[in-house]
C-alpha cells in the first residue's frame, strides 16, 4: 500500500505539471510540496484537501486511504462537479459526501482451494472519519521554544519572543 507521500509523489508525476503549476492549482506552496516529498514533513489534513480541490477527479478513498481506483468514474466526476457547483451557490462544503462510509463487515473472497483468505485489510472508515474530525477541531499550535542538544551533554534553548 502506497503511503500519503507515495501518493502525492504519484498526482504530481502523473499531472506533469511543475512544482510551481502544481502548486498554484493546489494552493500549496512549492517549499511545503518539496518537504513532502523529499520526507521532511508529512502532508496534514489541509494538503490532502488541497490536492483533492485542485484535482476533483482523484478519488477521497484513495486519497486518504489509499483505497480503490485513484481516479472517480466518469458518472461520479459529474456528480461532484454538481456539488462543487452546489457548494459554490451555498457557500457550504460538504466533507464526506466523496466518503463510502458503509462499514465494511468482510472483504473476502474464496481462492479456488476453497480457502477463504482476506483480500484486503480491514479498515474503520468510521473511525478513520471520527479521527480526521478530531483533528480538524484541535486549536492551531504554535512553536514557543526549540532546543538543540550537542554532543558534548549541552544544549541551546530559542525561545519565540
Amino acid at each position: 500500500m502506497m503511503t500519503d507521500k507515495e501518493r502525492i509523489e504519484y498526482i504530481v508525476n502523473e499531472s506533469k505539471l511543475t512544482y510551481v503549476e502544481f502548486s498554484a492549482r493546489t494552493g500549496i506552496s512549492p517549499a511545503t510540496l518539496s518537504h513532502i516529498t523529499s520526507g521532511r514533513s508529512k502532508p496534514t489534513l489541509q494538503i490532502m484537501r488541497g490536492i483533492l480541490s485542485g484535482f476533483p477527479e482523484i478519488n477521497p478513498n484513495w486519497m486518504f486511504l489509499g483505497v480503490g481506483d485513484i481516479y472517480l468514474s466518469q458518472t461520479s466526476a459529474t456528480s461532484q462537479n454538481a456539488e462543487k457547483s452546489n457548494e459554490a451557490q451555498s457557500g457550504v462544503r460538504d466533507l464526506f459526501s466523496g466518503l463510502d462510509v458503509t462499514p465494511k463487515v468482510g472483504l473476502s473472497e474464496q481462492n479456488n482451494t476453497g480457502r477463504v483468505h482476506s483480500s484486503m485489510p480491514q479498515l474503520d472508515v468510521t473511525s478513520v472519519i471520527k479521527q480526521t474530525v478530531e483533528a480538524m477541531q484541535r486549536p492551531e499550535r504554535k512553536i514557543t521554544e526549540v532546543r538543540i542538544f550537542f554532543d558534548d551533554g549541552t544544549y541551546e534553548a530559542f525561545f519565540k519572543k
